[in-house]
């Protein structure tokens, strides 16, 4: 192991130990392996957005600031906000569905696809519970045309019933396929896909990912992602956009089933800044196999970068 990563490790004796086999993985891909370990230490501040199918931000955030609540708002995102002082998980805000409580990246996927959610007719959130991006997108379509949001868990529909209602979602069903047995007879406009991942990219709120983290994982999760990302683009309408995410950083689980898509369809992904918000633009290469030139347009979220989790998400149009 290099010194410079040896010195970054610290002393942090509550804080699993950074396996060697994770930096020998990720640190030649960051720019600043020193930053990139010390956000790894360091908690994740909790975070929400407003609500604007039930809230308006400003009286929302005035209520808030009275019982207590710091916030930072989000330049990239003015709904929303980071929070210190309270819990935003025990405010009446929350309960009435006014605020959602959601981690940073995790509002991302619908961001990228703002655009078209204006405009969608139909819209499918493959990969729902617990409601999360399916509530949020939900609110960027105002409410109007159709969201189906797809569970393929059956325990944890009652988890995105109560957040869909809750939240005032009106535009949304439920469903409860695996998505490979997804009926093949609907074309959807937008279809998100955040596949379940190692999810290496949570160390900030799940430290203990550590202790059991190996890098033979990404493997397992990427067979499952080439099908899931494969199936959702067939549920795309020509011309229509699918979002891919994941919260891992392996590049098996996100440049790999990426790469894997455009070299066997015809697909395009599109580059989707968000202001004041830091993209890195995805790898070209990785343990000597070289991907399509365009896998570079999709986006890595480094966790120092903008003191999130890490995270993956790219926009992928099917050809007409």
């Amino acid at each position: 192991m290099s010194k410079s990563i040896s010195k970054s490790l610290g002393d942090k004796s509550e804080f699993p130990k950074i396996p060697d086999e994770f930096l020998e993985r990720y640190a030649p891909l960051v720019d600043d392996v020193d930053e990139f370990v010390g956000s790894l230490r360091t908690p994740l501040a909790k975070a929400f957005r407003v609500n604007p199918l039930r809230a308006e931000v400003e009286a929302t955030i005035e209520k808030l600031e009275r019982h207590g609540a710091k916030l930072k708002r989000c330049e990239w995102y003015p709904d929303a906000f980071v929070c210190e002082g309270i819990d935003p998980n025990s405010t009446m805000e929350n309960f009435l569905g006014l605020i959602y409580v959601q981690e940073l990246t995790s509002m991302l996927p619908p961001l990228v696809a703002r655009e078209e959610l204006t405009s969608a007719g139909l819209v499918l959130d493959a990969c729902a519970a617990p409601g999360s991006k399916t509530t949020q997108i939900a609110a960027l379509m105002r409410n109007e045309g159709a969201l189906v949001a797809n569970e393929p868990n059956f325990g944890r529909t009652r988890s995105l019933k109560h957040n869909l209602a809750r939240c005032g979602v009106l535009n949304t069903t439920i469903t409860n396929f695996d998505l490979l047995q997804f009926p093949k007879d609907v074309e959807f406009d937008v279809v998100f896909v955040d596949a379940p991942c190692s999810s290496d990219g949570t160390v900030r709120k799940s430290p203990n990912i550590l202790r059991t983290w190996r890098k033979e994982r990404s493997l397992k999760y990427m067979n499952l992602q080439k099908q899931l990302i494969r199936k959702g683009f067939e549920l795309l309408r020509p011309g229509g956009a699918l979002v891919y995410s994941t919260c891992s950083l392996s590049p098996i689980e996100n440049e790999v089933v990426v790469d894997f898509l455009l070299r066997n369809f015809d697909a395009n992904i599109e580059w989707t800044p968000v202001p004041h918000f830091q993209l890195t633009p995805a790898l070209t290469e990785f343990e000597g196999v070289t991907f399509r030139p365009e896998v570079m347009r999709a986006a890595r979220i480094w966790p120092h970068h903008n003191d999130t989790n890490g995270f993956f998400v790219t926009k992928i149009r099917k050809g007409l």
